[in-house]
């Protein structure tokens, strides 16, 4: 698996950064279109938590499915830029472990001002949230847990919320 697979794309009034990167994910300098003055960024951290069974959260564990997710995270990025006129939006998302306190998606947006910015920013997570194909499983000290998927993935039969003991 490569490090980054990115889906980039310029024009005349938007600049695009579409990635699943391996691992933690981080800020990046943004293209800056010069009639911008509003950037907004977040960053999803995994937490320090424990679990009541399982002892401490050692890291999360992310499974990407990137067919699907390149091509949607790219329509989503289109459309924050057509509704909240964002001029370069970066959407990346962390496949494989992250750590406590490491972050596993960023999202950066430019856009003439703060207000678009920081609604694009709230429109790109929650839709990721809710719409990308990613799994991901908890690793504890003593055992690991799956936690539940967004709709478009969950199905019956799935192992999500399941808890599972190492010993």
């Amino acid at each position: 698996m490569s490090q980054a697979r990115t889906t980039s794309h310029t024009d005349c009034s938007l600049i695009l950064d579409v990635a699943v990167h391996d691992g933690p994910v981080a800020i990046a300098p943004l293209d800056w279109p010069g009639d911008c003055g509003g950037e907004a960024c977040f960053l999803g951290r995994t937490r320090c938590q424990t679990h009541r069974q399982f002892g401490d959260l050692l890291r999360l564990e992310y499974e990407v499915y990137e067919p699907m997710a390149q091509p949607l995270m790219r329509q989503m990025a289109e459309q924050a830029a057509r509704q909240f006129g964002c001029r370069s939006v970066r959407l990346v998302h962390a496949h494989g472990p992250v750590a406590p306190s490491e972050a596993s998606v960023v999202i950066q947006v430019a856009t003439p001002h703060r207000g678009e910015a920081f609604a694009a920013c709230r429109y790109l997570i929650d839709r990721l949230k809710r719409e990308l194909p990613v799994w991901k499983r908890e690793i504890w000290e003593r055992g690991q847990t799956f936690a539940e998927g967004c709709c478009a993935h969950s199905h019956s039969g799935s192992d999500a919320g399941k808890e599972k003991s190492d010993g």
